[in-house]
């Protein structure tokens, strides 16, 4: 039964209805005589026997006249059975249900904030008028409960119990009758040292354990230095159906800061080539700001290798910004990557990064097989030809790459003709391992013998050379079934289709960067990301390329071709064998494209990495900061400059960490997507003290031949008190309303708070005597009324 039907019940049959504040409960009770399906029987016999009676007695009367006596006779009856049913109110004493006020007592709460100016002047007269100085956050929150009298607390206790709490280091209870509070928050201070807010938050839902708690009105800044998050903490509510109403009490502008978050670099670079550094620079609290990010060598920092100068387009932002220059120098540096702001402030752990980049003089050895003379094969011979580099000995220019072409269906005069030329592929392991890069066109493997295939796997798993294969139409991948090259591409040729020769593919095919070729440096073919991104949307003159379904597992997708019907299929594609790196091209169109040489000369000295490095067993671990604070989380990386020796597993690499009390835990880090070289490990929930790092695998060995692993160190610091952080943290009290389905407030919009809090449930005391309703005089004069009123009717229609 609705409470409008509760309340329609009482005005009719009650003398006097009882009190209805928030210390009384009425429900209305039956005391059925009977079975329910026995009062629906009576009442369905009386329907149809009355019925029949009248439309027996007279039925040349008009239908609306015998309906109404019909009608009068049932509501009798009706009567007689509602009387019957023994209805009684039954009131309750009851007492109000809680209403949980929490106050932020923690130091940070003591902080002026700034405003814009159209909210300062509010939040000022407010404080100035309940008389309690600056607005603080700890007087704005005072203002909330003081102001007017009381107002808002007043109206509060008129509907709750109202319970109040001081939250930060704990939970803990205000035991102050009313008319102390006043007298009691004016002379708190905030001096919590540390804010716990999900701790506290738990302690107050135990202590409401088993009483009932309409809601919890929350005045903090949500800021949380140990332990659990509020919103960790507001979990526990959501399961008790207890909805959180928290009051951000601080600005919702930011705190200046900025931070060099990470630096990614390619670690082997060559004399004359771009070496280009990818910044993630984040800040927050600085828009319209200008930082200047600048590159230099670390023996000679007063030498600026390449800056920029970057506005800071908001208030909270995290952008990659490209920083490039050009090695003149052959040796192993340390650049230095820092952050300088406007004023000139800069921050050892967050203003600057050192990154170890070995710088290389070295012309690559390039191995350039093909069948038949096809446009790419004529493009990229053209390229590798012509391309020079800068000597750092003679300061002349110097042929970048020492090509050698094989092109099986060419004669012997095209070999006597092209001093590239070679004709037949070299015979032997040591020929071949005399390169560093080999390139496979469409090869027919029939003119390759058993060995050779092999010594070409050898080339890659052993010595650690580069292959690329180039797909073709004739040959290559179909031809390679069940030969030792079958091993090193990175997809299954069982389901590999066939190309059609003779068919005309006219239609361009949209080609487009996958999220792991985007992060891959040898593909950046422009110095900004975004260009880059458009250079590889913009090839629209591949019309032609291999199909394949599967890769294997452990191949990596760098490009995609998307087809007709908008689905997507690789394109070029990698991965990792013994000590050297596979990629397959699926197209011989790339010659079209306007970044054709950059792809190309990027793809090269990528793969000739291994094979051009003398291996010295040179592993670098780092930490993304030197300091951190209590229950911060540190990044911790991994990098082998001679990729060949990195692990083949993805996790591959383990560190032990040595904490401030002596115990030691193992970190398994996982490979950087798209990079051979390099791997990664977050530690979450630092503990204060000094922290060691070292590798225990893969076992590593310096020059005494003894096992040196590499390590590395680490401080963190306890927290310096509450004012470490002094942003209000607004997500964190937007995210606690509406997992327990609160709602978030500010300082000016608390004025609502009072409408949108639930009425909570009442709880039963003490049950008073109960008050008969079936009895009532007004439902035993009804009664009479609609029996004379039968009566006489029945007289004038001439009834008996």
């Amino acid at each position: 039964m609705n409470d409008a039907w509760r309340q329609l019940v009482r005005w009719t049959l009650a003398d006097e209805s009882p009190a209805t504040d928030s210390t009384m409960e009425v429900t209305l009770q039956w005391a059925p005589p009977w079975a329910a399906w026995v009062t629906l029987v009576l009442v369905i016999a009386a329907v149809v026997f009355f019925g029949w009676i009248y439309r027996k007695e007279n039925l040349q009367r008009a239908i609306p006249k015998w309906a109404m006596l019909l009608a009068v006779r049932l509501t009798l009856v009706g009567i007689v059975l509602f009387m019957l049913y023994g209805l009684q109110q039954q009131p309750f004493q009851t007492d109000a249900p809680d209403l949980v006020i929490a106050v932020d007592d923690t130091e940070s709460m003591s902080h002026l904030d700034t405003f814009s100016p159209g909210d300062e002047s509010l939040i000022r007269s407010r404080v100035d008028a309940a008389n309690l100085g600056e607005p603080t956050r700890w007087n704005q929150a005072r203002t909330l409960l003081l102001e007017n009298n009381e107002s808002l607390m007043a109206k509060l206790r008129d509907r709750y119990n109202v319970r109040t709490y001081w939250m930060g280091e704990s939970g803990r209870a205000l035991t102050v009758p009313d008319d102390q509070f006043t007298e009691l928050l004016q002379s708190a201070t905030p001096d919590g040292q540390v804010s716990r807010l999900g701790t506290s938050l738990s302690q107050i839902l135990e202590q409401q354990r088993g009483r009932p708690t309409a809601a919890i009105v929350l005045l903090s800044d949500g800021v949380t230095i140990e332990g659990p998050s509020l919103s960790e903490g507001a979990q526990q509510a959501a399961l008790r159906g207890v909805p959180i109403f928290p009051i951000g009490i601080g600005s919702q502008q930011l705190s200046r800061d900025l931070r060099i978050e990470e630096v990614v670099v390619d670690p082997i670079a060559f004399v004359g080539d771009t070496l280009t550094f990818v910044v993630r620079l984040s800040a927050q609290g600085m828009a319209g700001e200008s930082v200047r990010l600048s590159v230099a060598d670390r023996e000679n920092p007063s030498l600026t290798l390449n800056e920029q100068n970057v506005t800071l387009p908001a208030e909270r932002v995290t952008r990659e910004i490209r920083l490039q220059f050009r090695p003149e120098e052959v040796g192993e540096f340390d650049y230095v990557v820092r952050a300088e702001i406007e004023d000139g402030s800069t921050a050892d752990d967050n203003f600057s990064v050192t990154r170890k980049v070995k710088v290389l003089d070295a012309t690559i050895r390039v191995l350039y097989v093909q069948a038949y003379p096809r446009f790419q094969f004529r493009f990229l011979k053209m390229l590798l030809e012509r391309q020079l580099k800068r000597s750092p000995v003679s300061g002349e220019d110097e042929k970048a790459f020492e090509l050698t072409t094989i092109l099986q269906d060419a004669d012997q005069s095209y070999a006597d003709q092209d001093e590239t030329a070679q004709v037949a592929f070299p015979g032997t392991r040591e020929e071949l391992f005399d390169y560093d890069v080999v390139i496979m066109g469409d090869v027919n493997p029939a003119f390759l013998s058993r060995e050779q295939l092999q010594n070409l796997q050898d080339f890659v798993q052993v010595k650690g050379g580069g292959l690329i294969f180039v797909g073709g139409q004739f040959y290559l991948p179909w031809d390679y079934r069940s030969t030792p090259l079958a091993s090193l591409l990175p997809f299954s040729l069982d389901d590999a289709r066939r190309s059609d020769p003779d068919q005309a593919y006219v239609q361009p095919i949209p080609v487009e960067l996958s999220d792991l070729g985007l992060n891959t440096l040898p593909l950046q073919v422009t110095e900004m990301p975004a260009d880059t991104i458009a250079a590889w949307r913009g090839m629209n003159q591949v019309y032609w390329h291999v199909p394949i379904e599967h890769l294997k597992p452990g191949a990596q997708t760098l490009a995609n071709a998307t087809r007709p019907d908008g689905s997507k299929q690789p394109l070029l594609t990698q991965q990792f064998i013994g000590r050297g790196k596979v990629m397959f091209l699926g197209s011989d169109d790339l010659w079209r494209w306007d970044y054709h040489d950059e792809f190309w000369m990027q793809a090269i000295r990528y793969l000739a990495r291994s094979s051009l490095l003398d291996s010295d067993g040179s592993v670098e671990i780092t930490v993304d900061r030197s300091t951190y604070r209590t229950g911060e989380s540190a990044t911790v990386r991994v990098r082998f400059f001679d990729e060949s020796e990195a692990p083949p597993a993805d996790d591959g690499v383990q560190l032990t960490l040595e904490k401030p009390d002596g115990r030691t835990r193992t970190i398994t880090m996982s490979r950087v997507a798209g990079n051979r070289d390099l791997f990664e490990a977050t530690i979450p929930g630092l503990t204060a003290g000094d922290h060691r790092l070292w590798i225990v695998q893969p076992l590593l060995r310096g020059d005494s031949g003894e096992t040196e692993p590499p390590s590395t160190q680490f401080t963190v610091e306890p927290v310096a008190g509450e004012m470490t952080r002094l942003d209000m943290d607004l997500a964190e009290l937007r995210q606690t309303a509406s997992s327990t389905r609160g709602e978030y407030f500010s300082f000016l919009e608390a004025d609502s708070l009072l409408e949108a809090l639930p009425r909570g449930r009442q709880v039963r005391i003490q049950t008073l005597p109960p008050e008969p309703l079936w009895n009532s005089w007004k439902l035993a004069l009804l009664f009479v009324t609609l029996l004379i009123g039968e009566w006489v009717l029945r007289k004038r229609m001439g009834l008996v």
